[in-house]
């Protein structure tokens, strides 16, 4: 999450994307995402527990886990995307390719649980964009 908030922040003519904010509306993303490796489910579903988020399996914890961040997001007034946000839709579109690669590329993407690839960074960053589900 922390390497896309870094290639995003400023990129966009419609405003700065703060780093907080940014990981902030990305970070339900990025958990269901990860979310797919065995090993980042039940931690994520650790954290659901020691929060005190229920859940009956890991899927539920983080699910539940993902609705709590959207309901502080919303409670802080974070968009729950980047087009709420206010980003350009046709700028996003031009600039996604290379802000993807670029994410990938950064530091902090090899402590992810999960391998990412610039092409499925790409498709995360349009689940951001739009508030679509994340199914890969």
């Amino acid at each position: 999450v922390h390497s896309m908030a870094h290639k995003t922040g400023a990129v966009f003519s419609t405003g700065h994307i703060t780093h907080g904010c940014a990981n902030a509306m990305y970070l339900p993303y990025v958990i269901k995402y990860n979310a797919k490796d065995a090993r980042a489910l039940q931690r994520y579903a650790e954290i659901a527990d020691y929060a005190g988020i229920p859940g009956k399996t890991p899927e539920e914890k983080v699910q539940a886990l993902r609705e709590k961040i959207w309901a502080y997001n919303q409670k802080f007034e974070i968009p729950h995307d980047m087009k709420a946000f206010g980003v350009d839709e046709a700028e996003f579109k031009s600039k996604v390719a290379e802000f993807s690669k670029n994410a990938v590329a950064d530091a902090c993407t090899g402590s992810n649980p999960r391998a990412i690839t610039p092409e499925q960074m790409e498709k995360l960053f349009g689940c951001c964009y739009y508030g679509t589900e994340v199914d890969f």
